[in-house]
């Protein structure tokens, strides 16, 4: 499977999850194969996929300037290197699974 199409996966899963998104403007990016220390701590081959959130919550005032933002923030996907299914996405917050749960 190539980055591309790990990335596709990702953009699919994303929407599967309907509220998870990332940044067109920045967009998505795959990192070379890596291992890690998983969240059970054991060492597994990974690619990881690295995103931004949308910025949200944009408004301006009557002259045009900016009056409150929420920033989007940093997140990875962590696909397996063997069987390239989605283990999980890691954000600032926690955890999600590739299901959208928490």
């Amino acid at each position: 499977m190539t980055k591309e199409q790990i990335i596709e996966k990702v953009e699919k899963n994303m929407k599967t999850i309907g509220w998870l998104d990332y940044d067109k403007k920045i967009g998505i990016e795959c990192w070379d194969k890596e291992e890690i220390e998983d969240r059970e701590n054991k060492k597994r081959e990974i690619y990881r996929v690295f995103f931004k959130t949308p910025d949200s919550n944009i408004q301006y005032n009557e002259k045009g300037e900016l009056i409150s933002l929420i920033e989007g923030y940093y997140c990875s996907c962590y696909v397996d290197a063997k069987n390239y299914d989605i283990l999980y996405y890691s954000r600032p917050h926690g955890y999600i699974e590739p299901d959208g749960t928490y």
